[in-house]
């Protein structure tokens, strides 16, 4: 054997003159393979002037001093062009184009395409550089995932996984601009589908929330008329319940009452006239609130039960601590209070809330059936979301009292100073001559 296996190096033989000679071409063929740069590898013609030692692929189809030497490696030596065939597995940088190609015995590839895993890295970074914050990082305008077809061996779909160690860490796609984020969706904190908006990147606000077990979906910040911006409300139709339901003959509102004693949370008044103010109907379900007007100003207190037909129950006692016997108690707000110069009664129905929902919430209004009756002439109970002047939704009984129904969506924007609910008020009144006798306001939905 007279040269190498793979370079086809000439071998020094024992009886060989000028051995150098030989030694030279050797040294030169492995300067012209090893570390093996070339130049380019898209001319099909030497170029015009090429620099000693330089090293090109030829391309198809191979003419002039080229020829006959497609895909061979062509190195310019003593001003003359030589040839080496590349061998399967040969390894080429290509100066050009910054890539590196491999032979496969057939042509030349770039050595990226050919990898069919990569497993374990630590760093991606497609066109930027990824760090241990953002181990996989990618600078791009475009991307595209397809899934694999059924001819090429796969299923047709195409389905993203991710996953978090636990229901209370974060799983999301926060969406920027300019590194400011704007929307969040995903699992996050728990393990409800959530998806959070921001102006600045600072203040988030929930937009939409679906429960994991139940699938319903909420809108936490509200919903909105796509054409104007106006808030939307949604009907949630609930059981019937009296939030505010008096039978017991009485004068029209405001209506005064005297207190007897006060004992903790219990009231006492001088006449059997509880049931002027609340019934048993509207016990869990509702407040009424009511005045001390001998105070100056006047306090309020908020009815919750009625104890007898003299003791009321109030929500707090520290309300009604320094009431004290004689002192002048009205239902229907003083005047001034607020907006409301009618007279009308406050009532809180966050019993009813909790009871059909399970929680307190400011709801947006009510859908309300009414029944209004009289003695003696004809009387009406009206609705008001604000308590204010001309805002009353009223149903009037027949001329002769004889009862009338009715139903009403009054909406609600007044906070309960004792809830996170939002407060309804009522106005009752009456003709020349007649008193009011069974009235009652039963919500048979919410606005939420």
């Amino acid at each position: 054997m007279d040269e190498t296996a793979n370079l086809q190096l000439p071998y020094i033989l024992a009886s060989q003159a000028q051995k150098h000679v030989t030694h030279n071409e050797a040294l030169q063929v492995l300067d012209a393979l090893v570390q093996l740069a070339i130049v380019d590898r898209d001319l099909s013609e030497p170029p015009g002037v090429p620099a000693e030692g330089t090293r090109y692929i030829v391309k198809a189809p191979a003419t002039g001093a080229w020829a006959g030497h497609i895909d061979h490696i062509a190195y310019r030596r003593d001003g003359a062009w030589q040839f080496v065939v590349p061998k399967a597995g040969w390894l080429a940088w290509v100066v050009d184009e910054a890539i590196l190609v491999y032979w496969d015995g057939d042509a030349w590839s770039p050595l990226a395409g050919s990898l069919s895993a990569l497993q374990n890295l630590s760093l991606i970074g497609l066109g930027t550089t990824a760090d241990a914050t953002n181990p996989f990082s990618a600078k791009l305008n475009k991307a595209l995932w397809t899934a694999k077809t059924a001819a090429e061996g796969g299923d047709g779909d195409l389905r993203y996984t991710l996953n978090k160690e636990a229901a209370a860490d974060v799983l999301s796609l926060l969406l920027q601009t300019n590194f400011s984020g704007r929307a969040e969706i995903g699992l996050i904190g728990n393990d409800d589908v959530t998806l959070k908006v921001s102006p600045d990147g600072a203040t988030w606000k929930e937009a939409l929330h679906v429960d994991r077990a139940s699938a319903a979906v909420s809108f936490p910040s509200g919903a909105a008329h796509a054409a104007t911006g106006a808030a939307l409300a949604m009907l949630a139709p609930c059981p019937p319940g009296d939030i505010f339901r008096l039978d017991t003959s009485r004068v029209t509102t405001p209506r005064t009452y005297t207190v007897s004693t006060v004992s903790g949370d219990q009231l006492t008044l001088s006449a059997a006239s509880v049931s002027q103010i609340f019934s048993t109907y509207m016990q869990g379900l509702s407040a009424v609130r009511i005045w001390n007007t001998s105070k100056v100003p006047a306090q309020s207190a908020w009815v919750i039960y009625d104890v007898s037909t003299t003791v009321a129950q109030v929500s707090n006692a520290a309300h009604i601590a320094t009431w004290t016997n004689g002192e002048t108690i009205r239902l229907g707000d003083p005047n001034p209070t607020g907006t409301n110069t009618l007279g009308m009664i406050a009532v809180d129905i966050s019993g009813y809330i909790r009871t059909n929902f399970g929680v307190q919430f400011r709801q947006k209004g009510l859908l309300a059936a009414t029944v209004v009756t009289g003695v003696g002439g004809d009387v009406s109970m009206g609705l008001s979301g604000s308590g204010a002047g001309n805002t009353a939704y009223s149903n009037y009984s027949q001329t002769n009292g004889t009862g009338n129904g009715g139903s009403s969506t009054v909406f609600t924007p007044v906070l309960s100073p004792i809830s996170n609910t939002n407060l309804l008020f009522v106005r009752e009144t009456l003709g020349a001559g007649s008193a009011l006798s069974t009235c009652f306001v039963r919500l048979i939905g919410v606005y939420v």
